[in-house]
């Protein structure tokens, strides 16, 4: 066994963070050029084959990628038994995610010669988004989440993705390239993974593996595949619904995929705080300082409670110019806004979710209450749907999911009472309030300049991040103030 390494939780986090942008900054670079080039339909039909394909990925990991994380952060200083454990369960997943292949063609099979599931009936799509799941194989980013390196797996994934943008501004044209976009995203996704095992095998090589851990490892996983059954088919199941329950050619597909990208993007910020600290807190569990994974806890909260709250308010004020500006003239693009305002407070629940349950309950291996809520929330959401997707399309959908991650919010906080007192969202009332007043600031400040130009949104933007701060220092918020100080002493020491 090695002497245990530092990890800076900041550095990680700044990894992460930098890392998962980079997943979302590249469909906001490309989303405004597809529209124009593809149309707004064909987004659509492209979120549908990414939801399926999305869907028989996670039932071919079968939980793996979570498991696969906490285990390997369990034994990472042990560096014999963390490469017997990496081996053992990447088989295992190459197996599973076999059947999940066989059985994605069935699908295929079924929907285009039986009963038209989803509005795709294209072969040669559902063909080239198969590669989706060799590519699920090769992806071991979950062994260098739980060793806590995210350094190299971002400077990676950086040059893949980019390569993959330039590709598509060069050879995307126009509405028959959809076949070529496929290709040039399914390819990226599969040379990113292939890229991270060239450090894994030029530093352990393979190591022999105990077969009878298969089966120890495939229940274990199967405890946490359930969460995210249901986690994956609410995220998913919304482009699905509204490609199978409104006939307009994928349109409304289209439109709740970019608002929801969009959304999605400002949420990162706030959710990459949870796949740093899940290691964190699962090594903490490990040694038994519970006290200490608590601590790890309250700070992600109070610092998802500062990112969250500004994001949440800024994105619905500015999203009618951002909108105007970022599609510019493509049809329809208007339909987007009032399905971006919609879902903006699914940033504070999911962003609240990640906290209590990815960063806590599953480390901690409290499964079964993360299981419930999520259950819950897939339900939820799939009775709204049913409910408001025929009438309201997209704009249904939209409501579902905000009531479906608010629902996964409150069974957390209610099993998690005596750890975690609901009154922490009382406490950070100063947040509520300054973002509140930046909101406000925020939309004052477009009716008062030009809100037509790229300059006046950044202007808004400055605005607004002033505004909620100089509040928060004026309240005497302590998590600010705490860095604020931390900041000053470091300035003055650079002096």
């Amino acid at each position: 066994m090695v002497p245990e390494k530092k990890v800076s939780v900041v550095k990680n986090y700044l990894y992460s963070l930098s890392y998962q942008l980079l997943l979302l900054i590249v469909p906001l670079i490309t989303m405004p050029y597809l529209a124009r080039t593809l149309g707004i339909e064909n987004q659509g039909t492209f979120s549908i084959l990414y939801a399926v394909s999305s869907c028989f990925v996670m039932f071919g990991c079968v939980g793996l990628n979570l498991y696969g994380q906490r285990e390997i952060a369990y034994c990472k200083n042990d560096i014999a038994l963390r490469n017997r454990v990496f081996w053992e369960i990447e088989i295992l997943r190459i197996f599973t995610l076999i059947i999940s292949l066989i059985a994605y063609f069935g699908f295929v099979w079924f929907n285009i010669n039986v009963i038209g599931i989803v509005n795709v009936y294209n072969p040669l799509y559902f063909a080239l988004f198969a590669v989706e799941i060799p590519s699920a194989m090769l992806d071991i980013s979950w062994y260098y989440q739980g060793i806590e390196n995210f350094r190299l797996q971002t400077v990676r994934n950086f040059i893949v993705k980019l390569a993959g943008l330039v590709l598509i501004l060069i050879f995307v044209k126009d509405t028959g390239d959809l076949w070529l976009y496929i290709v040039i995203y399914t390819g990226m996704n599969l040379l990113g993974n292939l890229s991270l095992w060239i450090t894994k095998l030029s530093s352990d090589g393979f190591l022999a593996v105990d077969k009878s851990h298969f089966k120890v490892h495939l229940k274990r996983s199967v405890l946490m595949f359930l969460p995210q059954i249901a986690t994956t088919v609410y995220a998913q199941l919304d482009r699905v619904m509204i490609g199978g329950l409104v006939n307009d050619g994928n349109l409304q597909a289209g439109v709740y995929d970019n608002a929801e990208k969009i959304v999605k993007i400002a949420l990162t910020v706030v959710t990459s705080i949870a796949l740093v600290m899940l290691s964190r807190v699962a090594t903490t569990y490990v040694k038994n300082d519970f006290e200490k994974a608590k601590e790890y806890i309250h700070s992600s909260f109070k610092l998802y409670m500062c990112l969250g709250m500004p994001i949440m308010f800024g994105i619905a004020a500015i999203s009618g110019i951002f909108v105007e500006r970022f599609f510019t003239d493509t049809p329809n693009a208007q339909l987007i806004t009032p399905v971006i305002i919609l879902l903006c407070p699914i940033i504070l629940f999911i962003g609240g979710s990640s906290v209590f349950g990815t960063q806590y309950l599953i480390p901690t291996n409290r499964i079964k209450p993360y299981t419930v809520s999520v259950f819950i929330g897939m339900i939820v959401n799939i009775i709204f749907n049913l409910m408001l997707i025929p009438s309201y399309g997209a704009a249904g959908a939209a409501i579902g999911t905000v009531i479906a991650e608010f629902s996964v919010l409150v069974v957390q906080m209610f099993v998690l009472r005596k750890q975690f007192s609901p009154m922490m969202y009382l406490h950070c009332w100063r947040n509520f309030l300054s973002g509140g007043i930046m909101y406000l600031c925020v939309v004052w400040t477009g009716k008062l300049i030009d809100s037509s130009t790229l300059l006046s949104l950044i202007v808004q933007i400055l605005v607004g991040a002033a505004v909620y701060f100089s509040l928060l220092l004026i309240l005497r918020d302590r998590f600010v103030l705490k860095y604020a100080d931390i900041i000053k002493h470091k300035i003055l020491k650079t002096k």
